[in-house]
């Protein structure tokens, strides 16, 4: 195997076989809308761009191919807004402890992508 196949991303299938490809139109998860409109809006305010959300995408690894599409966008851009400095970790945990409370939705157990920013 060379090294440029150990390197690839997940995001590099050049040249492989990538097995069918669902084309149904599912819809999109009230979570889901909501995480694409955050997404869209930090993109529109140029908080981020499509090749940093991209990058962090990517990043995940693994765990790239274990997550839906929205999953991994809204991993990827809570990864950017931590590296940004936009939130902090404790900020996030206690909005989301705080949403929970409201909609009396049982503690969720950790994320097996969540990562520390990089500062």
């Amino acid at each position: 195997m060379s090294d440029r196949a150990i390197n690839k991303g997940p995001h590099d299938m050049g040249g492989e076989r990538a097995g069918a490809i669902d084309t149904t139109d599912h819809g999109m998860k009230f979570w889901e809308k909501q995480a694409n409109a955050l997404r869209s809006t930090a993109s529109a305010k140029r908080i981020v761009r499509v090749d940093e959300l991209r990058r962090a995408a990517e990043d995940l690894g693994d765990q790239y191919y274990k997550l839906d599409y929205f999953e991994r966008t809204t991993t990827a851009l809570r990864t950017l807004l931590l590296e940004k400095g936009i939130i902090t970790e404790s900020e996030l945990t206690a909005k989301m402890a705080e949403v929970r409370a409201r909609f009396d939705v049982p503690s969720a157990p950790p994320s097996p992508v969540k990562k520390e920013a990089h500062r």
